[in-house]
């Protein structure tokens, strides 16, 4: 009889070798899900062949069959694990991946974001630092302006003091003319009574006395005449002197005032370089520094301001103090002049009526 031997022909497991899905970046970092390997495919059985032989007893070939299928099964299943590692292997360094790209992600954004940051805090130091410039140049104009009001305000006044000078001269000068007109006036009415009294006298009494007492009478107002015109002489040079003192004294007040003119210039560049000077040390102090610096000179410059008011204004007391103590000298001599003609005119009034009573007992 003719022996059939069964041999054992294995075919390799084709394994399917699939492209890996791509995994979606995790939502959380903490909670990473991995997913499951995908099942590999059943290996193909094995297909006995039956071929003849000789001499080989059947209960041989089923055992010579069925240990190669362990082998070939341990075999699978070494290659399904190593398969199962690798597939893990590969995503999870697809997850770390991941994670290290959203990790720089995250990070390129805090950058981002840090450095919009910065852009803002500068635009907005930026535009603080304008303000306060903007500020100070506006608070510079205003003192500028206030100081140009100041001085115009004194000019003002000067020139109101020069014209109420001029309208006091003026009305000195009238009056003058005024008490010469007076005196005129009065000499000529003495004149003409004098004459009146005389040409009576000289009718009564003969031609030669009437001659002598004209002549008499001519050499005591020559006289007259000749001291009440030192006495005016003198007056007139007093005052004159007076006048003369008075202009020195305006014009010493004149220099004093473009004295200090020159000192509020001088004091005016002197605060325009230490403001430069400011803004340059106020770049790179704080601000409240700053705004105690500025407080400091608006303070030290209405303290300047008001003592220049103080002294101007003492200045212009004294010159009215000193204009209405020489118009009340000046009514004061008038006075004692109209008192002392009052006082000679009644002297001669009666010296005439003494001569005149004279001559009627001779």
């Amino acid at each position: 009889m003719s022996q059939q031997h069964t041999l054992q022909v294995t075919l390799a497991p084709a394994l399917s070798k699939e492209p890996l899905k791509p995994v979606s970046p995790p939502t959380n970092i903490q909670q990473e899900q991995v997913k499951e390997p995908t099942p590999l495919p059943a290996p193909h059985q094995k297909v006995p062949l039956e071929v003849p032989g000789k001499g080989v007893p059947e209960k041989e070939g089923e055992l010579q069959q069925q240990e190669p299928q362990q082998q070939e099964q341990q075999q699978q299943q070494q290659e399904s694990q190593e398969q199962e590692k690798h597939v893990e292997q590969q995503q999870q360094q697809q997850g770390s991946q991941e994670q290290e790209k959203h990790v720089e992600q995250q990070q390129q954004q805090q950058q981002e974001s840090q450095e919009k940051e910065k852009h803002v805090e500068q635009q907005q130091q930026q535009e603080s630092q304008e303000q306060e410039k903007h500020h100070v140049e506006q608070q510079q104009q205003q003192e500028s302006q206030e100081k140009e009001k100041h001085v115009e305000q004194q000019q003002q006044q000067q020139q109101e003091s020069q014209e109420k000078e001029k309208h006091v001269e003026q009305q000195q000068q009238q009056q003058q003319q005024e008490s010469q007109e007076q005196e005129k006036h009065v000499e000529q009415q003495q004149q003409q009574q004098e004459s009146q009294e005389k040409e009576k006298h000289v009718e009564q009494q003969q031609q030669q006395e009437s001659q002598e007492q004209e002549k008499h009478v001519e050499q005591q107002q020559q006289q007259e005449s000749q001291e009440q015109e030192k006495h005016v002489e003198q007056q007139q040079q007093q005052e004159s002197q007076e006048k003369e003192k008075h202009v020195e004294q305006q014009q010493q007040q004149q220099q004093e005032s473009q004295e200090k003119e020159k000192h509020v210039e001088q004091q005016q560049q002197q605060q325009q370089e230490s403001q430069e000077k400011e803004k340059h040390v106020e770049q790179q102090q704080q601000q409240q520094e700053s705004q105690e610096k500025e407080k400091h000179v608006e303070q030290q410059q209405q303290q300047e301001s008001q003592e220049q008011a103080k002294h101007v204004e003492q200045q212009q007391k004294q010159q009215e103090s000193q204009e209405k103590e020489q118009h009340v000298k000046q009514l004061e001599q008038k006075k004692v002049l109209g008192q002392r003609l009052d006082q000679e005119l009644a002297k001669k009034d009666e010296q005439l009526e003494k001569k005149g009573e004279q001559l009627l007992q001779q």
